[in-house]
Order: C-alpha cells, then sequence, then structure tokens
C-alpha cells in the first residue's frame, strides 16, 4: 500500500510566479495588458520558462487571451484566439495593440 509521504514525491511543490504589468495600450472598447510572468523555481516544482500574458479589460473583467516568449507572440497568440472565440467581426483590440506596441519599437 502507498502512504502520503511516497505520493508526495510525484507531485510538485506548488509554484510561484513574479508577475509584473509590462505595458499597457487603450484601445477602443477597453484596455490590453500585457503581463511579464518570471516562474521562481523551487525544487519539485515548476520549471517553465519566462513568458508574457496578454489581457483584455473591458471596464468589467479582465479575460487572459495570449501567452508567448515574447510580447510580439503573445499579442498573435491573443489576436488568434479573440477571432476564434470573440469573432472576426468585431473590432480585435490585440490586433489595434500589437500595431501600437510595432509603432513604439
Amino acid at each position: 500500500m502507498i502512504i502520503d509521504e511516497e505520493i508526495d514525491e510525484y507531485f510538485e511543490d506548488a509554484g510561484h510566479a513574479n508577475i509584473k504589468m509590462f505595458k499597457r495600450f487603450f484601445v477602443e472598447e477597453g484596455t490590453v495588458f500585457i503581463y511579464d510572468v518570471e516562474p521562481i523555481r523551487v525544487k519539485n516544482g515548476m520549471h517553465i520558462s519566462p513568458f508574457f500574458l496578454c489581457t483584455f479589460d473591458n471596464m468589467s473583467d479582465e479575460a487572459p487571451f495570449g501567452i508567448g516568449p515574447s510580447v510580439v507572440d503573445s499579442l498573435k497568440d491573443a489576436i488568434e484566439k479573440w477571432a476564434k472565440y470573440v469573432g472576426d467581426d468585431v473590432d480585435n483590440p490585440f490586433r489595434e495593440a500589437l500595431n501600437q506596441f510595432k509603432r513604439e519599437v
């Protein structure tokens, strides 16, 4: 019979991450936020590489849409997910944010 201590070696320790707001873009209908997620490695925990997370805040809630290893990759992922889940017929705030970002760089 397996006891709790033996089972514990197969599970990871709780993961932790530092999350900082990296950039925000004011777009029609709300705000696109880009967060820089820096996982904190622990001995038996997650070993995820740092990534960027894009969200859209429509002033009533903030929903995650895209992730990626760079700001551009996370915005492109968010553009695709917005088109898939919200629709192409609705203005894509992440496309607007990507255009703003490219003008800044």
